[in-house]
């Protein structure tokens, strides 16, 4: 090697020799390969520690410490050929994939990606940018449950059949049953709601599509066989055409009629329910609200959420339905309750 002495080719010559993980070298091994390659190679290992320590913040390289001494490897050492390396908005992006769609993502997925993580927190390190998993937070209406715990044997086997394209064994105890009963499944799709991950599948010897809390599942095995999918079947088509996990009560949408209190209309006026939604003031400064939207049981969860802030117009049958909980809760509500 010549111009060993040139820092773009000492630090090639570096990055060349770290090995990819799970593989690695210790600072020295590195420096003892460099100098095999050239005896004019006049950097020490010191230097040789400290130039890894600054690349580490700009290249996908890690080290850990064995004894005395750091142990070099590659988290992907493709990147030596993807210039630029990782930026900091990039950096940004997988910390927060990794703060919000961990659920959503393969356990074998997110072992992979590990090394990119942490090498994502050196890159942001105290940068402005880092701060901002700080300042945007993504909340959800109402009280935040805590998800129910999913055994990671059992996440791994529904999202590796999933991934595979495999059936999968299940023991599954739905809410009414007290004990849990064997299934075969097809899987089609993972969806999270509200905290909870469903498995979309279908039973074997059953052609309609079912959702499968995994918390439910007692035990899940990956099966040899390949899956049965449904002929055009579209997780995106079933989850947002057909309202699925809106908990459909009837196929046809509603033509919706709701006067709502002026404090409640707020965001009703700013936001939309609908392509057809409309917002008309009222004389008594009560907000109709217009819209075709889907006849759901979410629906009714929503406008049951504000209270005498809301009565339901149209349609009649949905007047009548609220009409008689509101009679069932001014029984209940009559009484005193006994001390």
């Amino acid at each position: 090697m010549r111009n060993v002495t040139d820092t773009a080719l000492r630090t090639l010559a570096m990055l060349q020799a770290i090995p990819q993980h799970p593989r690695s070298k210790s600072t020295r091994q590195i420096w003892e390969e460099l100098r095999a390659r050239d005896l004019d190679f006049d950097v020490t290992v010191r230097s040789i520690q400290r130039n890894l320590e600054r690349l580490s913040a700009t290249f996908p390289i890690a080290a850990e410490t064995h004894g005395p001494a750091n142990h070099w490897y590659w988290v992907d050492k493709t990147a030596l050929t993807q210039l630029p390396a990782m930026s900091p908005p990039t950096a940004l992006v997988l910390c927060m994939a990794r703060d919000h769609l961990t659920a959503a993502l393969p356990p074998g997925a997110l072992r992979q990606l590990d090394a990119y993580f942490k090498h994502a927190d050196r890159v942001l390190g105290d940068l402005p940018l880092g701060r901002w998993r700080d300042r945007a937070k993504i909340i959800q209406r109402g009280p935040v449950l805590k998800p129910p715990s999913i055994p990671s044997r059992i996440q791994s086997a529904v999202y590796d059949a999933l991934l595979d394209g495999r059936q999968l064994e299940v023991d599954y105890r739905n809410r009414t049953d007290r004990r849990a009963r064997g299934l075969v499944l097809n899987p089609l799709g993972i969806v999270l709601r509200e905290g909870v991950v469903y498995l979309v599948a279908t039973a074997s010897g059953f052609t309609d599509v079912r959702h499968f809390a995994l918390h439910r599942m007692r035990a899940a095995t990956v099966m040899e066989q390949a899956a049965k999918v449904p002929k055009g079947f579209r997780l995106a088509k079933h989850v947002q055409e057909g309202q699925r996990f809106s908990y459909p009560v009837g196929t046809e949408r509603l033509e919706l009629k709701a006067l709502f209190q002026a404090d409640a209309a707020i965001h009703l006026i700013e936001s939309r329910l609908s392509a057809d939604h409309r917002a008309t003031v009222q004389d008594d400064g009560r907000v109709l609200i217009e819209a075709t939207v889907a006849d759901t049981a979410d629906l009714r969860w929503w406008l049951l959420g504000f209270g005498p802030g809301v009565e339901v117009m149209g349609p009649t049958s949905l007047r009548k339905e609220f009409a008689a909980m509101a009679e069932q809760s001014a029984a209940m509500y009559g009484k005193l309750p006994d001390r």
